[in-house]
């Protein structure tokens, strides 16, 4: 839920014009005895002084550290992002979704877009490459879910899962929506589902849910990872993909570690190139950190 105060001008709440802090803490406090968990405060001065400036001066600062809450300026992009991220997109409007895709257009071709037929192979059909996921011009990119498949929820999280939605669009959200209703259940591990990239350099997104790994990695584990990259292979297949990008599944908060996550990856696309495919041409995978990079990289070479 979005709760949005009045600051327009950087003055005691007394001088009007400015909604007290006090209110707004109440209502937050409503809203989580009532089982409200995600809450973002939201405001954005088109009049009179800046939202910032109000923020900071009528103690908004200190009521959102208090509730761990974050606070969203609609005239920053930050909040058009956090505002995308709590909403289900419910009866929005053609209007809507033309406003949002000229956004998204211009961030996304503001961020630049990378064709993965020109990132260097580092083994044949495999390449390596370090970096934003969502600028990816592929025919496939895959993104790790939750159960829910509704992608997350959480204003400006870190995850993948929040980035792919962010900058795709919520018709991400909407088709998986309904998915998810004809489902009924669900999503278990190591399927896939596959919608239009919409707004992402990308034709397509592959959505599947890795195994959540406690004391110790299971066989089952191990089991469903490799399902969840034989279920985006096959999907990819089936739609005549060919080129498919993988992040590295389950090795974030869900905990796999990655030094066996990436045997089980670079063994199982291999299995699949060699004996399976029909269609694609091209595998790579897509990590965001040096370390990860170097995990990757030795791990290909010694795979393929």
């Amino acid at each position: 839920i979005g709760i949005k105060p009045n600051l327009v001008s950087p003055s005691p709440a007394d001088f009007g014009a400015t909604t007290h802090p006090e209110i707004v803490a109440g209502i937050i406090e409503y809203l989580r005895e009532s089982g409200f968990a995600k809450i973002l405060i939201t405001e954005g001065s088109w009049v009179g002084d800046r939202t910032e400036d109000a923020y900071e001066y009528c103690g908004y600062r200190e009521l959102c550290e208090t509730y761990d809450v974050p606070f969203a300026d609609t005239k920053k992009e930050k909040a058009f992002r956090a505002l995308m991220n709590i909403t289900m997109p419910v009866g929005l409007s053609d209007e809507f979704y033309e406003k949002q895709d000229a956004v998204l257009k211009r961030l996304n071709e503001e961020k630049g877009v990378v064709d993965v037929n020109e990132i260097e192979p580092l083994k044949g059909y495999v390449s390596l490459y370090k970096g934003d996921i969502t600028t990816l011009k592929a025919d496939c990119i895959v993104n790790a879910c939750n159960e829910k498949l509704l992608g997350c929820f959480q204003p400006l999280h870190g995850c993948i899962d929040n980035a792919i939605h962010s900058f795709a669009g919520l018709q991400v959200r909407r088709d998986l929506m309904f998915v998810m209703q004809k489902q009924g259940t669900d999503e278990p591990n190591g399927k896939a589902k596959i919608t239009s990239g919409y707004n992402l350099p990308s034709k397509y997104i592959l959505h599947t849910v890795g195994p959540k790994v406690g004391y110790k990695v299971s066989e089952k584990d191990r089991e469903d990872l490799k399902n969840c990259y034989l279920s985006c292979l096959r999907l990819a297949d089936e739609n005549k993909a060919e080129s498919v990008v993988f992040c590295s599944l389950a090795t974030g908060i869900y905990g796999y570690p990655i030094s066996e996550a990436s045997k089980i990856a670079t063994i199982t696309t291999k299995k699949y190139m060699e004996e399976e495919n029909k269609n694609i041409k091209k595998i790579i995978f897509n990590v965001f950190s040096e370390r990860d990079y170097d995990v990757y990289n030795g791990r290909i070479k010694e795979t393929y």
